[in-house]
């Protein structure tokens, strides 16, 4: 959306310095022509940008320039990435601070764009459950992300089977469903959380694994056919 574009080119900007378009588009795989248009409607935001042609030239901010993000508390630096997703982040039990770290970022932004990134709310939403609504119990959930984030171990049950302990490592919202991956003995494995009947913190922490990356892991996952749940008969 460009909304989204604006904003991170303004970003990417001030992160970076003076860019030409050629860099800014392989950035955005978008057209040159694509980012000066973007320039052009920054500029009539009244952000202070502007060109430069010739050998040496590019795209930059004013000097001094700053998009402030100020006063984050590490609740909000958190939710971040949930400002857009108020549903997932009350499930998790971040709503408040990403309510609030949702208007920080408007009220940092130029009126105009801040203007465009709010309309977004107005004709799409998350709805992260499913038809038959939310299964887990509350405040489970919300014990798993403070698990994840003390990286304390966990003692889960789901359904009748006897409790795993697993150290945790990430959740994923795959279709409606809530996935914890956690290391059960040597093994990292995956639990779907649909039928978790409890949760028990345990006292243990354990260090963090440097060559993890959720995103890949899960990536790799979902590839395997044999990790896909059984589909409807044909």
């Amino acid at each position: 959306m460009r909304a989204a574009r604006l904003l991170h080119l303004l970003l990417v900007l001030q992160r970076r310095g003076r860019s030409t378009a050629g860099q800014l588009a392989t950035i955005f795989e978008v057209s040159e022509r694509t980012i000066l248009r973007d320039v052009e409607a920054l500029g009539q935001a009244g952000v202070p940008i502007y060109t430069m042609r010739g050998a040496g030239g590019g795209i930059e901010l004013l000097d001094g320039f700053q998009t402030h993000l100020t006063g984050l508390t590490p609740d909000e630096a958190v939710c971040l990435f949930l400002a857009g997703q108020p549903q997932v982040a009350h499930r998790m039990g971040l709503g408040s601070p990403a309510m609030t770290v949702r208007s920080k970022l408007l009220n940092a932004l130029p009126p105009v764009l801040a203007e465009q990134a709010d309309h977004l709310s107005t004709w799409f939403l998350h709805d992260p459950d499913t038809w038959a609504g939310n299964d887990i119990p509350h405040g489970e959930l919300r014990r798993l992300v403070r698990c994840i984030h003390l990286r304390r171990v966990v003692e889960v049950t789901i359904a009748h089977a006897d409790p795993v302990t697993v150290r945790p490592l990430g959740l994923v919202l795959k279709a409606g469903s809530w996935h914890l991956i956690g290391v059960a003995g040597d093994t990292t494995e995956v639990l779907c959380l649909d039928h978790l009947r409890a949760t028990r913190l345990t006292n243990r922490t354990f260090p963090a694994l440097p060559d993890f990356d959720l995103a890949t892991f899960w990536g790799r996952h979902v590839a395997d056919p044999a990790s896909r749940p059984p589909g409807p008969p044909v």
